[in-house]
């Protein structure tokens, strides 16, 4: 089906895709007709459904020397298409992955007009202290039946930023929890 939609030029679509770091690091599937004595994981760039958006996308996560080399690697173009991918830092994907990657999408965001970096922050001081008073408000998950007790005990507070890292869906997570 991906590899359909890839090749037509009727419908426009769009393909979403998180933790896009996470494919180039160790794998998590196994199987026997990858590997007979199935130690080795699949390769993401062998599994169906990942294959055709690493293509498109035609990033390297090598060093530095390596993406010199993979430099030749051009994007497969999509006709009515487009891959939208964000990368985490809540998986344990080795550093030196997640900056190559930045690294090659970068230098085709520089050589291609196709290719579009976005840098989005964590939630700052302020945000997180908004964030916390509105789900007091609306009553969501532990705030709300303590009557504006965390929100008003700086501790409580400084302990929800640094629990979370200031990332929307962990300060979600440890105020429902």
């Amino acid at each position: 089906v991906v590899d359909r939609l890839m090749k037509q030029d009727q419908k426009p679509f769009l393909m979403v895709m998180d933790e896009f770091n996470c494919y180039y690091d160790y794998g998590h599937y196994f199987h026997m007709a990858h590997d007979e004595d199935v130690r080795d994981p699949i390769p993401y760039e062998n599994i169906n459904l990942f294959e055709h958006a690493m293509a498109a996308m035609a990033l390297s996560a090598g060093d530095e020397e390596e993406e010199d080399e993979d430099s030749s690697a051009t994007p497969k173009v999509m006709k009515r298409g487009a891959i939208i991918v964000g990368t985490t830092e809540s998986h344990a994907v080795r550093r030196r992955v997640t900056d190559s990657l930045t690294r090659s999408a970068q230098k085709q965001n520089k050589d291609d007009s196709m290719v579009h970096v976005v840098d989005v922050p964590r939630f700052s001081s302020v945000e997180v202290e908004h964030i916390l008073a509105n789900y007091e408000c609306i009553g969501l998950g532990k705030l709300r039946l303590d009557r504006g007790d965390t929100v008003m005990n700086d501790q409580e507070v400084a302990y929800l930023k640094m629990a979370s890292g200031c990332v929307g869906q962990k300060l979600l997570d440890i105020s429902v929890l």
